[in-house]
């Protein structure tokens, strides 16, 4: 018998296929949803894998389980590339300000990801997409160290989510200054409760370097849109 009749070997490439095709819809859901929102018909998606419709029905049951499938893609895809580098820092006030700012720079480098998250409905979907627990985990840090006033979590936490999506959507959607994540980033801090010269100097500390892989699904879009 060859290796390629064997049952392990057709179950791998069965599961890869539909690794493959899985990969297909979550590619052109983002692109579709970019462009006309998260009530673009299945239809709409369907054409533009170029699967036929049962195929779809496969993997997602419904338009807002694919929606969530591709928040829930690209917020892992991002936070695994961004925390890491986020985490290097001790100062939970320096770790908000390098988050905000890597985050709009991966927007000025995948416009599409800015428009896609602007036309998410606040804030089921994309409360997950900006890493919230991310967001308040250093929002609860500085305000224990005594780096923010006395705003309190969840507040601090919610004014941060609404600016970082307002800035994103901004970000992708109109040309602006190069420093505009910066000043986003001092802007967040102030309102934290830290005072403006503090909040200036970690706005502007050098910023890191971080990588999307090739496999990422903005790295896909990218390429498929090119």
């Amino acid at each position: 018998m060859n290796k390629e009749d064997t049952p392990n070997h057709r179950t791998r490439v069965a599961a890869l296929r539909r690794e493959k095709t899985r990969a297909r819809l979550l590619e052109s859901a983002l692109l579709v949803f970019a462009q006309k929102g998260p009530h673009a018909v299945i239809e709409d998606v369907i054409a533009q894998a170029g699967v036929a419709r049962g195929s779809f029905y496969n993997y997602f049951r419904t338009n807002d389980e694919l929606l969530e499938a591709v928040a829930s893609e690209i917020n892992d895809d991002l936070l695994r590339a961004i925390d890491p580098v986020v985490l290097r820092c001790d100062d939970p006030a320096e770790r908000i300000a390098c988050g905000t700012r890597l985050l709009l720079h991966a927007v000025m480098r995948f416009p599409l990801y800015g428009t896609f998250m602007g036309r998410l409905p606040f804030p089921t979907a994309n409360g997950n997409l900006l890493g919230v627990r991310y967001l308040a985990r250093d929002v609860a840090l500085g305000i224990s160290a005594g780096r923010f006033g006395d705003i309190g979590q969840r507040m601090g936490t919610d004014l941060l989510v609404g600016v970082v999506l307002s800035a994103a959507y901004t970000t992708a959607s109109e040309a602006l200054d190069p420093d505009y994540p910066g000043a986003s980033a001092r802007a967040m801090l102030r309102a934290l409760g830290m005072e403006d010269q503090e909040a200036a100097r970690l706005a502007s500390l050098p910023l890191p370097s971080f990588e999307l892989p090739p496999t990422s699904i903005l790295r896909r879009t990218q390429l498929f849109q090119g």
